[in-house]
């Protein structure tokens, strides 16, 4: 994997579990932190999040995953032939992805119709 692959699918990443933790989650309290993406001992970015704790340790533990991504070419997780989630967490992530997926489409088609 690049570097640049691993920043744009670690910012994917805190964005679409960031908005699912904005809309799910809103009654529960938050934490904020920063996610320090690295790639072989180099520091990329610093990117900021502000969720619960339930958000965050699915964001650590995904990017931690994303991070020791074996491929070369890394598919995405869902075809992936050999996948690293455990099955809880793979859920999780699933729900996260669905989710907030369908949160921005709907935002891009309301631009669309708006005009």
């Amino acid at each position: 994997m690049t570097k640049e692959k691993l920043l744009s699918d670690t910012e994917t990443l805190r964005r679409f579990i960031q908005l699912h933790c904005d809309k799910k989650h809103h009654d529960v309290p938050k934490k904020r932190g920063t996610l320090e993406v690295t790639f072989k001992e180099e520091a990329l970015a610093e990117l900021p999040y502000n969720v619960c704790e339930e958000c965050e340790t699915l964001m650590l533990y995904a990017y931690g995953k994303l991070k020791n991504c074996p491929h070369e070419n890394k598919p995405s997780c869902r075809k992936c032939p050999n996948s690293c989630y455990e099955k809880p967490m793979w859920k999780k992530m699933a729900n996260v992805m669905m989710f907030s997926g369908m949160q921005l489409g709907l935002t891009k088609i309301r631009k669309l119709f708006s005009k």
